[in-house]
């Protein structure tokens, strides 16, 4: 997300931008990392420009990584003045999106494309037809959602004649409404009813692969101050601690270890270029959470008691 420089933090040298990609880039697959997750808003398309021009330049080769990006998502003021914030699923964006995408990310397919956010207005039989031309022109290989919900996913799946193959969405320690949703109880939240319920167990039996992004619940579990007042960060952020201090790895590997020990085998999406920062989360690869553990965790950052 930040491989175009992260402006919040005044970042618009071109040549320590694409410094901080490249060392990000070499220790990630150093480390055996070789999924990359981009989105053709990032950094107004720049994420993608400096991905491509450090892949070129470090003679990557294409068929050792995997490349996936997201479209959908249109900013107020684009392309007219008075346009408004928006979600388009229309065929004509799909199609420009993903050849702008093509273009930044200097290569000539996408392993695989999501749906950023649910377009209110989308028509499942015209994005099929966008996918269908896509898939059989091998600019993109397979096709996933972010942030939908499993009636939503429904609507789509009937109208492809291929699966999706991810719905990446919001899930770490401090967002646990996916899994609280299977927690029967009638003071849980979200609420009994709310349509994301049921949202792994869907994935799970429809062969979905769950994509987290903000997996390290934006590092204030891992040493990041709080942006916030939230009571439930200080005292599972001890409980990460105390568990990366048993297990001898760095909190982070905690952070994540917590949701690859989920059975729904989900696949968190970091989104650091800080390279001790990324070995740091890759730790959590030798780091198996016992049930107990995961539970105290859950509970912590839950921040409340289980029914």
């Amino acid at each position: 997300m930040h491989f175009g420089g992260n402006r919040n933090l005044g970042e618009t040298d071109n040549g320590e931008i694409l410094r901080k990609g490249r060392t990000a880039l070499e220790t990630a697959l150093q480390l055996g990392i070789n999924f990359f997750d981009h989105a053709d808003i990032y950094g107004g398309g720049e994420s993608e420009s400096v991905f491509g021009k450090l892949i070129e330049e470090m003679r990557v080769q294409r068929d050792s990584i995997l490349i996936q990006t997201k479209c959908g998502i249109r900013f107020a003021g684009e392309p007219h003045n008075d346009d408004p914030h928006r979600y388009d699923f229309s065929e004509e964006h799909i199609l420009r999106s993903v050849e702008n995408s093509l273009r930044r990310l200097r290569t000539d397919r996408i392993d695989i494309l999501l749906l950023h956010r649910p377009d209110a207005l989308m028509e499942p039989e015209e994005i099929a037809a966008a996918f269908t031309k896509l898939r059989s022109s091998g600019k993109v290989r397979a096709f996933g959602v972010s942030n939908h919900t499993p009636a939503q996913m429904d609507l789509l799946r009937d109208a492809l004649p291929f699966p999706l193959v991810a719905n990446q969405v919001e899930i770490n320690l401090l967002k646990t409404s996916l899994i609280d949703a299977g927690i029967v109880s009638a003071g849980r939240e979200p609420a009994p009813g709310h349509p994301a319920d049921g949202s792994l167990e869907y994935h799970r039996r429809h062969r979905i692969i769950t994509q987290a992004w903000a997996p390290l619940a934006y590092g204030y579990l891992s040493g990041r101050k709080p942006g916030t007042d939230d009571p439930r960060i200080k005292p599972a952020a001890a409980l990460v601690q105390e568990l990366a201090d048993a297990h001898g790895v760095p909190p982070e590997a905690i952070v994540i270890a917590w949701l690859l020990r989920h059975p729904a085998k989900i696949h968190p999406i970091i989104g650091t270029r800080d390279p001790d920062r990324i070995r740091a989360c890759a730790r959590a690869t030798d780091v198996r959470l016992n049930r107990e553990q995961w539970y105290r965790l859950y509970i912590a950052g839950r921040g409340a008691p289980l029914p």
